[in-house]
């Protein structure tokens, strides 16, 4: 058996490269949605935005729906139901308040984007 000659690696082989630092983590622009209005009653006004498969229901205090009085904080809460449409997602009440927007995430809540629809198209959701 004849030997054979070291084998002799460059560097770069035997070096471990230093980790390069994480990427910080984009937040994802908040889309605006494209509205249709799919049922327009003083109990509610049920907006669809087909772009994403999903219904925002806004529910005005003035809504006579019996279900909402276990949803409702006050007789004055409005709520904005989110509904994707998938049955492995649960719909998402936001419960709003004129002047401080959601009580769970504020101004910046999504929800905001169904009240401005209604209030836009004449629909108080408020009252």
């Amino acid at each position: 058996m004849s030997e054979q000659p070291p084998v002799h690696l460059p560097s770069s082989v035997l070096r471990k490269e230093p980790p390069r630092p994480a990427a910080p983590a984009r937040r994802e622009a908040v889309r605006e949605p494209t509205f249709i209005i799919a049922r327009r009653t003083d109990n509610e006004l049920i907006l669809f935005d087909e772009g994403v498969s999903e219904s925002w229901i806004v529910y005005p205090p003035r809504s006579e729906y019996e279900f909402l009085s276990l949803r409702r904080r006050s007789a004055a809460s409005t709520i904005v139901e989110h509904h994707p449409w998938t049955a492995a997602v649960e719909p998402v009440d936001h419960v709003v308040d004129p002047r401080d927007g959601c009580l769970e995430h504020g101004l910046a809540c999504r929800a905001q984007f169904a009240i401005t629809a209604a209030v836009r198209l004449g629909y108080n959701p408020f009252a």
